[in-house]
Formats: structure tokens, sequence, C-alpha cells
């Protein structure tokens, strides 16, 4: 079974709103293959703590507000996850949302804030990827 490409991306809808969708990016680096995949595989988001402007000590799961954008050639869209939680958010920026703090719903673990999600949507990998873990798992 792939771990959460299916050529469309698809995966099984349920109902919620565009309001309680949310999307996090493929990440760049390289070796964050295997944290995605550890993530994809639990139904669990993860995030240490902000560097950006934002930056502090505390790990926070952050994601984008909404479904993943189209990608530049505006054909397609960009790579990553889309998802819902039953989860509070601590608080909405205008585009992002931020999960932390020691709370039902959020857990802390090994440096990272982990939140429960149900994905809807994954074109996080590519098919050569896919079929590379395929042929790993059968082995």
């Amino acid at each position: 079974m792939p771990l959460c490409y299916d050529g469309e991306g698809d995966l099984p809808q349920s109902d919620v709103t565009e309001r309680q969708i949310y999307h996090r990016k493929q990440s760049r680096q390289p070796e964050d293959v295997e944290t995605a995949r550890k993530q994809i595989a639990s139904q669990e988001l993860w995030g240490g703590p902000p560097k950006n402007y934002l930056g502090s000590d505390i790990p926070k799961v952050k994601a984008y507000m909404h479904k993943l954008p189209l990608s530049n050639d505006r054909q397609t869209q960009e790579r990553g996850i889309e998802f819902t939680t039953p989860i509070e958010v601590d608080s909405y920026h205008p585009h992002f949302a931020y999960w932390s703090g020691d709370r039902e719903g959020v857990r802390n673990e090994d440096g990272y804030a982990k939140i429960k999600v149900t994905i809807t949507f994954c074109n996080q990998f590519d098919e050569v990827y896919i079929a590379n873990e395929q042929s790993n798992a059968e082995s």
C-alpha cells in the first residue's frame, strides 16, 4: 500500500470545511524524508522550536491554513499534505496556525510537539520513492 501517493494524492475525504483544513509543504531537505515518512505513517505532525522571527525554545507544530496552493505552473498543487485535526489551535495568524504546550492533544517528546491528524490529501512523495518503499517492504 502506498504511503501517501495514489497517482492523484486523494485520500478518503471526510465532512470538513475549508476553514478546518490545514496544509504543510514538502520539505526541501533530503534528510527530512525519513521524518516525513514517520509522521505520515503515524498520522501525527511534529514541530520543533521555531527558528524564524517568532523564534522561541518552545516546540510548536506549524501548519498553513487551507488547502495546498497551486505550484508556479498554476496547473498542479505544490507537494505536501492536507489534514484536519480536532486539536484546538493555540493561535491563528493570517496564514498559519500553531499547536504547542503540554496540554490535551499536544504531546511533547524528543524535542518536538506532536499532534494527531487525519491526512485528507497527500502528494508528498513521488512515484519513484513510493515504488522503492513498496519494494523494500515486500522484501
